[in-house]
């Protein structure tokens, strides 16, 4: 905290930190008071993993997120020190999102409307990223089943756009107005239908409600083509689940446990019988 902290009081900033909510790979979370109102601040950590992320930062995307109101209104960001500071919304419980999920197609519809930097990195960039420190592995049978399925998915790239890559159920926060998106450090160029999967599996959506869901998106008829698509991504994003975790484990000792990878082959299993 004393390193938020300084940078604050360098900035001569009004604020209050209460406590430490959040320490991942790439950031430390802290909640508190900016400006006399209840804010999440967000300080990146130094990249020691040499991961693609914060290309939202990076490329002034976050101007358009802002002003698509797909995030909490967003305080104060600074690209070079990695600090972000935005409102703290009081979330509804799970249940609210599924009586919103048409509501959370429109705001994904929003997400991947935004225009993005040419220089932005790609998914590919990312998936090439973490099989690049896995030589040694590459012959695992489920990275060899990822490259083959991605070298497939890579056909319909005119399907891209600016995705978040990791809308989890953590990730979509709902209040009594509004549906926000939040923590965009693995955002790039991907496909549309990642997030849509993405969403889909993490909300555990029904038929009924994954129509919903798509019909808020845009899609209204759904065809055997785009379930195939989503199926497909579905298994995508469990195959770069997995491969995350392999580059973590193999950079940091201790980090990911072997249980964890064991379920997220388990997963990928169960996915393709």
């Amino acid at each position: 905290m004393n390193t938020l902290e300084a940078i604050l009081n360098q900035k001569s900033f009004d604020f209050k930190i209460f406590e430490k909510v959040g320490d991942g790979e790439t950031s430390e979370i802290f909640i508190g008071q900016f400006n006399k109102r209840k804010s999440i601040f967000k300080l990146t950590k130094k990249n020691t993993f040499n991961l693609l992320i914060n290309e939202y930062l990076k490329n002034d995307v976050i101007e358009n997120i802002k002003t698509k109101n797909i995030t909490p209104k967003i305080f104060f960001y600074d690209k070079k020190i990695g600090l972000l500071i935005y409102e703290y919304v009081e979330m509804e419980s799970s249940r609210q999102l599924l009586k919103n999920i048409h509501n959370i197609g429109e705001k994904l519809k929003q997400l991947h409307q935004i225009k993005f930097n040419k220089k932005m990195k790609t998914f590919e960039d990312q998936f090439n990223l973490y099989l690049s420190q896995l030589k040694p592995e590459l012959n695992n049978r489920y990275l060899i089943e990822a490259v083959e399925l991605f070298n497939h998915l890579k056909k319909y790239e005119n399907e891209n756009v600016f995705s978040h890559n990791d809308l989890n159920l953590e990730n979509i926060l709902t209040n009594k107005k509004d549906i926000f998106f939040i923590d965009y450090e693995y955002s790039s160029i991907n496909s549309k239908y990642s997030d849509i999967s993405k969403i889909i599996n993490s909300l555990e959506l029904n038929d009924l409600e994954k129509n919903k869901f798509l019909k808020g998106y845009g899609i209204e008829n759904k065809n055997n083509d785009i379930d195939t698509k989503i199926e497909s991504w579905s298994l995508m994003n469990s195959y770069t689940e997995l491969i995350w975790a392999m580059y973590l484990k193999k950079l940091s000792k201790g980090l990911i446990k072997e249980k964890y990878l064991e379920s997220l082959m388990t997963n990928i299993k169960q996915q393709t019988l």
